[in-house]
């Protein structure tokens, strides 16, 4: 038995097992660290963070790597069976043997110790990696430059995965700073539900009108008052003629403390696009003191109220 198969086995295995784990790696390491090293002059770090902030030619070259790495340990097994069984015909049975020690070799192992350690593994990898990226950018531009024409056709890259990498990015960076002690669990908590909610519309979390507390505007304080207890708010919006045309919102407390039968004036409603952020319109509400808005749809009409507890109700 010759030994090419054998060598060449061994050396897809470690590609396989180099290029997973710097996957995984890449997507775990915190980017704080590279820029801070980057700072300091680290031409590892500077070249890894161009990579964080060019993802796409990151996963066309790793995606190159793996396929190469696939390639040879195929080629090995079929090789190493030939030379061991010429006439028996078993490349089948020699592949699904050495299946286990491929997975377990070149994808469990790297990645669970690139998940571990990121930042200590993805620099020490890092030179490495830099020289197959400079060996394999030829293939690795003309799948970036495809990926770029697909975007342009499509509207949105098949890559997306710039955003991901900097929320994970930031949310080790809490979890290292509760470990620190600088955070509380509440804090990392909310921070997390916060980022949960960050790509919430407000359309997703408003209120039908039919199941929103509006009241007519000429209706009795009894009325009024009737409606606030039942629905549990002490805010209601008030519309005329039909629950699509909201004229403003009026507060149960301010009529009760005015003695009013009736309604005499309404405070503003403000209105907001169903496509807002769930965060942005948070934000609008509490800098305003704005308890209830009216969410309107793409053709402007009013669809729901969006009251301010529920938007916090989704980050507690």
């Amino acid at each position: 038995m010759t030994w090419e198969p054998l060598v060449l086995l061994c050396i897809g295995i470690l590609l396989s097992a180099f290029f997973s784990g710097i996957e995984t790696g890449f997507y775990r390491v915190t980017r704080v660290r590279l820029v801070l090293d980057g700072r300091d002059g680290d031409w590892i770090s500077q070249s890894l963070l161009w990579f964080t902030n060019n993802p796409s030619i990151f996963v066309a070259t790793t995606l190159v790597g793996n396929n190469l790495a696939n390639y040879l340990t195929s080629f090995a097994i079929v090789l190493a069976s030939q030379v061991m069984f010429p006439k028996a015909g078993v490349e089948i049975l020699f592949s699904a043997l050495f299946v286990p020690v491929v997975f377990l070799f070149g994808e469990l192992i790297p990645k669970a110790a690139f998940k571990d350690s990121p930042n200590a593994l993805i620099r020490k990898a890092g030179p490495l990696f830099l020289v197959f990226a400079i060996i394999f950018s030829p293939i690795a531009l003309a799948l970036w430059a495809f990926a770029r024409i697909l975007q342009t056709l499509v509207g949105e890259t098949p890559l997306r995965v710039q955003f991901t990498m900097l929320r994970h990015s930031l949310l080790n960076v809490f979890q290292q700073g509760e470990l620190a002690g600088l955070l509380t669990e509440n804090q990392r908590s909310l921070t997390q539900k916060l980022f949960a909610c960050s790509s919430m519309k407000v359309g997703e979390v408003s209120r039908g009108l039919n199941k929103s507390a509006l009241i007519n505007h000429d209706a009795s304080y009894a009325e009024i008052e009737r409606t606030a207890k039942m629905l549990g708010v002490t805010t209601l919006v008030v519309y005329q003629e039909s629950l699509q045309n909201p004229i403003g919102v009026v507060s149960v407390l301010d009529m009760k403390i005015q003695e009013l039968e009736h309604i005499d004036t309404c405070e503003d409603l403000h209105f907001f696009e169903n496509t807002m952020q769930v965060t942005s319109a948070l934000v609008f509400m509490q800098e305003n003191n704005i308890d209830v808005a009216a969410v309107k749809n793409t053709r402007s009409i009013v669809s729901g109220i969006v009251y301010r507890q529920d938007l916090i109700g989704k980050l507690t």
